[in-house]
């Protein structure tokens, strides 16, 4: 709350409280007059009535015989209504015997001559004064315990008043405190800030000091040392300045910033030679005079629209007296409500990486006809063995068919590896064929039966008797399995059960590899697909890690989809869904 409106609170508390005190005074006093009024009155029309009645008697009394009765009737009509007037407006407890005798007597003389009856006159004329007395004699009384109230009355509104100043000088104290205290804290920790040597003896001196004044003196030495933090700040900031700058200038990327209307804010020597040999700071990057190729690989940034972070192709310069291979990206650099505050425009230097990319080509390529040669040998013996063995057992018939087929899946894989020695980036290529999935799946674990057996895991196919055909690459596709039912043999303990599966449901066709083996944490299970990603701290040999990232590549190449589920010390189940 601002200072200005707390001292407005201060001084409207107790305005507040003697308005209070004052109108509880005056409700009081006013009060106090209306009953009093209001009883003082009631008594003296009593009397007055009183007073009528007595000079009506006489009335009668002195009326003669020639007097016309209508006369006497009206009289006697005057007192009676003045008597009634006073027994409506009874305010003693004595009125009523008085008044029920002045009754009880007038009754008698009514009809009669009042002359001819003096002694009953007289008693009423005695009762007639008794009511008088008795009103005055309460009229008297009021009139004294009205003073007595009004006294109790004047001491109770000056003891509330006394009272609230006593309550308003406390409240001054306790506002004065209150306010002045936050002011005299923060002086004391902004001196103790600056000065925490001379914080002890300072806060003695500033004792009987304005605490405001004392606290815009701390605030102009804050600010006085914020002003030295801030020209050290910029210096260093400068000298952090030329550092990065010489950073970027020694780089062998081309670093271009921009801002948001895509002007050039800085760039570094690479992005210099590419782009803008004269300087272009402060320019806009569709005016800059660019080659052809470098305008076509940027017009996704010349466009002018809100570009997303992405590669813009392939680019050939000669830097330093050296063809180089940039690859231009751009970055999007945002701020915290996610708008657009400029780009960062990234030439990266991949000539290294094209060089190793040939060399790793020319060296497939060279090993694809070398091992062509002794495959074709090797097909031919497993060929000539299998003829040779009439009398086999069956055991030993089997694995000479698993060698017959396993020579002729590499053989594919060598045909295969020719093939993309002949691209610089070669893509996953699939033959496809209308095959019967649940025979090709059959024939593909046959060679990890034996090994199943070897380590006392059950390794079971569980499939209807009707075929089930998708159109999959019948070499590549039968990895996918091979290569997931291969690790459940490595992570499943002996009596362990390996389940290979295949339904169709939903217009799909669906693989699963269920295992009861050791199972994977939810941490490493979101990173199992990705390459050269290994479970175990020192990896078994033969194992690289790319089992499950070319069973992945090969799914979402047919189309489909794999995911993995598990549990620590439960196993693992892995869903491979195809179109049909």
């Amino acid at each position: 709350m601002p200072l200005r409106r707390k001292l407005l609170l201060a001084m409207l508390i107790p305005a507040v409280l003697l308005v209070l005190v004052g109108a509880i005074g005056l409700y009081s006093l006013r009060h106090l007059e209306q009953a009093a009024g209001r009883i003082l009155a009631d008594n003296y029309r009593s009397i007055q009535e009183t007073r009528n009645m007595e000079r009506t008697l006489r009335r009668l009394e002195s009326a003669s015989d020639a007097q016309a009765p209508s006369a006497r009737t009206q009289l006697t009509s005057e007192f009676e209504q003045s008597l009634r007037r006073c027994e409506g407006n009874i305010t003693e407890s004595g009125e009523t015997a008085v008044l029920q005798r002045i009754r009880s007597a007038w009754d008698g003389l009514r009809a009669v001559d009042v002359r001819g009856r003096a002694s009953d006159v007289d008693a009423l004329y005695d009762d007639l004064d008794a009511l008088v007395s008795l009103n005055e004699r309460a009229m008297i009384a009021y009139e004294a315990e009205t003073r007595r109230v009004a006294r109790v009355m004047l001491a109770a509104v000056t003891g509330s008043a006394l009272a609230a100043m006593v309550a308003l000088a406390f409240f001054a104290i306790a506002s004065a405190q209150r306010i002045s205290l936050p002011v005299t804290q923060v002086a004391d920790r902004l001196h103790l800030a600056l000065n925490p040597i001379e914080a002890a003896q300072a806060a003695e001196q500033d004792a009987d000091v304005d605490e405001i004044a004392r606290l815009r003196r701390e605030l102009d030495a804050l600010l006085l040392r914020l002003q030295r933090y801030e020209d050290e700040h910029n210096r260093k900031l400068d000298h952090l300045q030329g550092r990065l700058a010489f950073v970027m200038n020694e780089v062998l990327e081309g670093l271009v910033l921009l801002d948001g209307d895509h002007e050039v804010l800085s760039m570094n020597r690479v992005a210099r030679e590419i782009l803008a040999p004269g300087g272009a700071e402060g320019a806009r990057l569709d005016a800059l005079v660019l080659r052809d190729d470098v305008r076509q690989a940027l017009a996704p940034m010349l466009s002018g629209e809100r570009q997303t972070e992405r590669d813009l192709g392939e680019l050939r310069f000669e830097i330093d007296g050296e063809e180089r291979i940039y690859r231009p990206r751009v970055l999007t650099v945002t701020g915290a409500d996610s708008s657009v505050h400029g780009y960062l425009l990234l030439f990266w230097d991949v000539t290294e990486q094209r060089r190793f990319e040939e060399s790793r080509r020319r060296f497939i390529s060279m090993l694809s006809h070398q091992l062509k040669t002794p495959m074709t040998s090797l097909s031919m013996a497993v060929h000539l063995l299998r003829e040779g063995l009439g009398e086999a057992s069956a055991a030993q018939a089997e694995l000479m068919s698993i060698a017959t087929e396993s020579c002729s899946s590499l053989s594919s894989l060598i045909s295969d590896l020719i093939e993309a020695s002949r691209e610089v980036t070669p893509d996953l290529a699939l033959r496809r064929q209308r095959v019967d999935l649940m025979r090709l799946l059959r024939s593909a674990l046959r060679p990890l039966v034996p090994q199943a057996d070897e380590k006392s895991v059950s390794l079971v196919f569980v499939a209807g008797d009707e075929s089930l055909f998708a159109t999959v690459d019948p070499v590549k596709f039968p990895w996918v399995v091979t290569n997931i039912a291969g690790n459940a043999l490595r992570y499943t303990g002996p009596g362990g059960r390996i389940e290979v599966g295949v339904r169709q449901a939903e217009g799909l066709l669906i693989v699963t590899v269920a295992d009861t083996g050791a199972g994977i944490s939810s941490e490493n299970l979101a990173r199992i697909f990705d390459p050269y990603v290994s479970l175990e701290p020192e990896p078994k040999p033969g194992s690289h890690g790319l089992g499950l990232a070319i069973a992945r590549e090969i799914v979402e190449a047919h189309g489909g989809q794999i995911e993995a589920h598990s549990e620590v010390g439960r196993g693992t189940e892995f869903v491979i869904r195809l179109p049909t």
